[in-house]
């Protein structure tokens, strides 16, 4: 049988891959090497039942599993290995994660429709949260959330309209007549309610049904941004002004971790039920999530510092910038090794390499800086 150990470290080996490639827009290669990371992990876990290996383990790797089951879809099994590693002694704050982990497997169930009928033009919003209690939720952080759709709907109309981006000021007459939201009365879900893109008027789709058009394109284009596919979500928005804006509201509709930690949008397309759910927390600066990865070579100077964890055989270094910042460091062999050195030295360096994500730098070369010592003194006359 092979050891738990060798699963885990391949597991995350194939699920930082997957995390690359979705940063590089090869989605259907991260969704292969995300399906293979579930089954390691997965039988990783079942080891750590069946050999009854300690805590915290057990239920650091039930977790793990847990998340990847909701990542590729399998709910079912993600409640399952969560209420296994519940049904064990784990440390406090894992069973808090546990708990919070199962609240989104259930907030899956509140984005299914059961028996609510939606037209093409309308959208089911749910949001899930310490802020947010069945059937009830906090004004502001509703009101902000349903105006925040409003602005991305006019806005991509107005992109696909090719109308020139206005900094500031209503929508023109044409996108603000027709494009109204309308919103439902609350269901006692987490906080589900009905929403209606339509003419002010009477309601309805009107002429070519953009508005159901327009709702799928803001649909899709928040997909990509919760999944961190912003090569794609740029060909989909090419005017600059339009796609910070597009970030920029984004953010503010995500989830803030604590108050709203999930929100989900339910649409028909044809005919067929969709379900979006956003679970990355929004940043102050949304520019600085919208990382889009090239083959660019970055040189940079910092210190290498490392990072203890239990895993020793996959060591993690990183690189501190002089603002402050970190970089996450990827490399292999020799070059790894030098810069595990160095970081024990606390030895400033010279590097270059590519940012293949937001967090991480692909290493090509490592040096370290030589030490300054200061002016020479003058020879003697």
């Amino acid at each position: 049988m092979m050891d738990l150990r060798i699963l885990h470290s391949e597991a995350m080996d194939l699920l930082e891959k997957a995390v690359i490639q979705r940063a590089q827009g090869k989605v259907a290669a991260a969704k292969r090497n995300l399906a293979d990371a579930f089954k390691k992990e997965h039988a990783a876990a079942r080891l750590a039942v069946s050999e009854q290996v300690a805590e915290p383990t057990r239920a650091i790797l039930l977790k793990s599993a847990a998340h990847l089951a909701v990542d590729v879809g399998e709910n079912r099994v993600a409640e399952q290995l969560i209420c296994t590693a519940l049904a064990g002694d784990p440390p406090d704050e894992i069973a808090e994660e546990l708990r919070s982990a199962l609240e989104e497997i259930g907030f899956h169930r509140h984005l299914e429709l059961r028996g609510i009928e939606l037209q093409s033009n309308d959208a089911q919003l749910v949001l899930v949260g310490n802020s947010i209690a069945p059937g009830m939720a906090e004004a502001d952080e509703f009101t902000t959330r349903v105006n925040t759709i409003e602005r991305l709907i006019q806005r991509t109309s107005e992109s696909e309209r090719r109308i020139k981006y206005r900094g500031q000021g209503p929508p023109t007459q044409q996108v603000e007549r027709a494009l109204k939201l309308f919103v439902g009365l609350p269901r006692a879900a987490s906080y589900a309610v009905s929403l209606r893109v339509a003419d002010s008027k009477d309601q309805a789709e009107f002429q070519f049904a953009e508005s159901a058009q327009i709702l799928n394109l803001v649909v899709d284009r928040l997909g990509m941004y919760d999944q961190e596919d912003f090569v794609k979500l740029q060909e989909a928005i090419p005017d600059k002004q339009y796609y910070d804006n597009f970030v920029q509201l984004a953010s503010e509709l995500s989830p803030d971790g604590d108050r709203v930690r999930l929100v989900g949008l339910t649409t028909l397309n044809d005919g067929k039920e969709r379900q979006l759910q956003m679970r990355r927390p929004s940043r102050a600066d949304a520019k600085a999530i919208a990382f889009v990865p090239t083959n660019e070579l970055r040189r940079l100077r910092g210190r290498v510092f490392f990072i203890n964890t239990k895993d020793e055989e996959n060591p993690v270094v990183k690189l501190e910038l002089d603002d402050g910042s970190e970089l996450k460091l990827k490399a292999e062999g020799d070059v790894l090794q030098k810069a595990v050195e160095f970081s024990a030295k606390k030895r400033r360096v010279d590097i270059s390499g590519i940012q293949i994500t937001r967090t991480t730098l692909q290493v090509n070369q490592l040096k370290a800086l030589r030490r300054y010592k200061g002016k020479s003194k003058k020879k003697a006359q």
